[in-house]
């Protein structure tokens, strides 16, 4: 349940910044390598700071799949619009 609620928010997340991005002129490919990076970061500083999180593989991998997958939405949506 875990991993699909990383799934789900990441894709939100990349359709949210997606929609707001193109119209800055930013490409799919930018926005993706973007918001994966974000997750990974995310992840890292969770193993880094001292609030008893953990680095968890499983869940960047979730993030990743997510951010995937919103952008494919976002690429027919993008299609769609123009």
């Amino acid at each position: 349940m875990d991993k699909l609620i990383h799934l789900t928010m990441y894709c939100i997340l990349i359709l949210l910044w997606g929609i707001n991005l193109i119209s800055f002129k930013f490409s799919l490919i930018k926005i993706l390598f973007l918001t994966i990076i974000f997750g990974l970061l995310i992840e890292t500083l969770q193993y880094l700071l001292p609030f008893g999180r953990y680095f968890d593989l499983g869940d960047f991998i979730a993030n990743s799949i997510g951010v995937l997958f919103g952008a494919c939405i976002l690429y027919y949506l993008k299609k769609k619009l123009l």
